[in-house]
Parts: structure tokens; sequence; C-alpha cells
């Protein structure tokens, strides 16, 4: 992890997957093979996980068509937004959102949150972002995930020598 005056880096597997995220929330590994991010009030939770993908062959599912068998096998997933779709540094991202309702254990109500599925690919590796929030805390939240979707990058398949061959870490040594 990287730190920087607003945000924190998460670079995993050795630069293979990277992001940015606030740097008041809680970074978690799993032992099940994810990581866990958590905003100080705990309203707003993002999990990522990722695999090295082997090559496909050109008839492969897009990543808009993996995302939606995702979200099939949600157990809570409701009606869906429109799926964005988008290209950039080399990678295919596809997301959508979804209401539902929940259990507040704080509140001691239910009340209307949002889930956030994303799937992005490259030609070597692809990464799951879900990210649940409560409906009421849209404004900061969908902030903070537009900020960390941003920043997301994936590896080229080079593993880093070191942390100190990130980019972030090379810049501000300088």
């Amino acid at each position: 992890m990287i730190e920087r005056r607003d945000e924190k880096i998460i670079v995993l597997d050795r630069g293979n997957v990277e992001f940015s995220y606030p740097r008041d929330w809680t970074f978690t590994p799993d032992p099940a093979g994810f990581a866990k991010l958590i905003d100080p009030t705990d309203s707003a939770r993002l999990e990522v996980s990722y695999l090295k993908l082997p090559p496909l062959p050109p008839d492969a599912p897009t990543v808009e068509e993996r995302l939606r068998h995702a979200l099939a096998a949600a157990p809570d997933a409701g009606p869906l937004t429109p799926v964005v779709n988008e290209e950039r540094a080399g990678m295919q991202l596809a997301w959508a959102d979804y209401r539902y309702q929940c259990d507040d254990t704080e509140r001691g109500e239910r009340r209307a949150a949002r889930g956030r599925w994303l799937v992005a690919a490259n030609r070597l590796f692809q990464v799951l972002m879900t990210y649940y929030y409560w409906d009421d805390d849209a404004a900061w939240a969908v902030a903070a995930w537009t900020r960390m979707v941003g920043t997301l990058r994936l590896g080229d398949g080079v593993p880093l020598e070191s942390p100190k061959d990130h980019w972030a870490v090379r810049r501000w040594s300088r």
C-alpha cells in the first residue's frame, strides 16, 4: 500500500491491479482471496478480487456478459440500471447499479441500499469490484466510487521488483 496526502494506493500482486481509495477508509485483506475497504462510518464497503486470465478464445464472453453472469448469481441484485461500458488504458470495464432493501443493525430498521458491481479486464487480468452503500449516502458514496474506479489500472504482466519500483513511489522520492 502506498500513501499520498488524501489517498492510499493499493497495489495487488506486485502491480497486477492498482487503484486509489480515500485515506480514512480501512483496508483489510481477506484470506479468501479478496480485499475489503470500509469507510470510517461503516456506511460503504468495497470488495475487490482479481484473477489471472488464461488465453481467451475470440468468442469468449465480453466484459459486459461476464458482469451480467455474475449479477445473475447475486442473491440481492434487484433490477439493474443500464450497464455502463468503458474502454481505457488497455482495459475494458462494465458496471451496473441496483437497489435493494437491507437491515441496518445500527438503526434497527430496513433501509434502501445500493449495490454496484464492476468487471474490468485486459488480456491478462480480470477484476471484480462490488460496492455497497446506503441510498441516502449516494452523494459522497458515488463520488468515492467514481474516484476509485477512475484510478483502476491493470498490469501488463511484468511484476514490480519491489514496492520502490512503483510509479507513485518513484515520483514522490525524486
